[in-house]
């Protein structure tokens, strides 16, 4: 906990029913994965980076209530919306008084997407602060649009993924429970060129969300490849999808330079080429990854808010 006000809040609702979010919550979590539509709070996202922010979570009548308390001092709730309509003013009226109860006087609840925005502004009895989270909003290609990699300022990039697509040297292996930990060797090989403190500035430790993923990965569920150039083991990319119209890549690391973009091209070439959307994330206010993601190819932005509710007068 970064502070004691952190500390407080993190407390009370362990005394009021909330539960720690491990890779043994993964199961309950997923039956709370809203509608299947887009939607960023997948149980995988939620479980995995657990190691990285303390994450507490409790249904209260049909909504999964995600408490984050993040390393930067922060702390938020995240609201799954199920697929019935149920009662949300009396949802965010108990987190409202819970949060009361532990010493604050605002209860903020982020990454709300556009289209359920209305929805928390008509709560009664509340005044409501809104701010638009770009560096949580998501990028959601059209399949046949992702790494078209259009454009002068990627023809390089195009040049050099073009040497990895259907090259002898390059094999592809599909992910397994069996496997699965050799991504921890791609994290090892990434993390023994790096400064901890680079990927701790804006995300966090995807080692450690690689080590819970290993515990909860499931091939039915899941899907993965991993990439080896000259027979050495070079990436891999995780991706999920979520119904016959969308996918979700959630993991995807390489230890050459484009070698991702030969995995993204290769997803979507030989698994993805069937579904009509593939949601690739936020980019968590990195400008690098920022540019990397707006030039894989024509996107609309998954925009999300976050929402501060005090009470009126």
């Amino acid at each position: 906990m970064k502070n004691a006000v952190q500390r407080k809040v993190h407390t009370y609702l362990l005394e009021n029913g909330f539960i720690n979010v491990d890779k043994d919550s993964h199961a309950i979590i997923r039956n709370f994965n809203a509608d299947n539509l887009l939607y960023e709070m997948t149980a995988c996202l939620t479980v995995t980076w657990s190691g990285e922010q303390s994450t507490l979570y409790k249904i209260i009548d049909g909504f999964l209530c995600v408490a984050n308390f993040y390393p930067s001092g922060d702390f938020s709730y995240f609201i799954n919306r199920p697929a019935a309509a149920h009662d949300l003013q009396h949802i965010v009226d108990t987190l409202y008084n819970i949060t009361l109860k532990a010493g604050l006087n605002a209860l903020p609840v982020w990454d709300i997407e556009e289209r359920f925005l209305d929805d928390y502004l008509c709560l009664k009895g509340y005044a409501v602060k809104t701010e638009y989270n770009d560096a949580m909003s998501e990028y959601v290609y059209s399949a046949e649009s992702l790494l078209d990699l259009h454009g002068g300022i990627n023809m390089n990039k195009r040049h050099q993924v073009g040497k990895f697509i259907d090259k002898p040297n390059i094999t592809v292996q599909t992910i397994t429970r069996e496997n699965i930990n050799l991504c921890l060797d791609i994290e090892n090989q990434w993390c023994s060129l790096r400064d901890c403190s680079l990927c701790e500035s804006f995300a966090g430790c995807s080692k450690k969300t690689m080590e819970i993923m290993s515990g909860i990965f499931d091939n039915s569920v899941y899907r993965g490849i991993l990439g080896y150039v000259d027979g050495t083991l070079a990436g891999y990319l995780i991706f999920e999808k979520t119904n016959e119209y969308l996918a979700y890549i959630h993991f995807v690391k390489a230890v050459i330079p484009n070698f991702s973009v030969y995995l993204y091209y290769f997803a979507a070439q030989r698994f993805l080429n069937d579904v009509r959307q593939i949601n690739n994330g936020a980019d968590l206010g990195n400008q690098g990854l920022r540019l990397f993601k707006r030039r894989l190819g024509v996107h609309e932005l998954l925009k999300k808010y976050l929402c501060t509710f005090t009470k009126e007068g």
